[in-house]
């Protein structure tokens, strides 16, 4: 049943469509990724050198405030990444795996029509030889 609501038309029509979304999507988070790794390297170089200084503590509350929220988009980024990546990874092997299961029970019917018709040719071949 699942076979015939995916062999529309308008679900390959549609998959182009989310493949090009796929790769803007992981293109984005790598670009966010990466300025996040840029943020927390920036805000640790400061971190090190405003600590060295005893400056007030209000521009070193600031300078961990920037480091805090660059640290919290570079985990959320790269986990974010790695899940899309699974998550792409999971529907191609399942994919793979429908288109799998089909042939294998196309092939199944296959052979079993061979096999019954290989019988029915077996036992007319013996009655014409009786």
């Amino acid at each position: 049943r699942w076979q015939k609501i995916f062999m529309i038309p308008l679900w390959s029509k549609m998959a182009v469509f989310w493949n090009k979304m796929f790769l803007t999507i992981i293109v984005l988070l790598i670009v966010l990724f990466l300025d996040a790794v840029r943020e927390v390297r920036k805000y640790s170089a400061v971190h090190v050198n405003e600590k060295a200084a005893n400056v007030n503590t209000s521009a070193f509350d600031h300078i961990q405030m920037k480091l805090f929220r660059s640290q919290r988009n570079l985990y959320l980024s790269g986990f974010s990444l790695f899940l899309w990546l699974v998550l792409r990874r999971t529907v191609t092997l399942l994919t793979q795996l429908a288109k799998g299961m089909a042939s294998h029970a196309a092939l199944e019917t296959q052979v079993n029509d061979a096999t019954e018709a290989a019988k029915k040719y077996m036992a007319e071949n013996e009655r014409l030889q009786e």
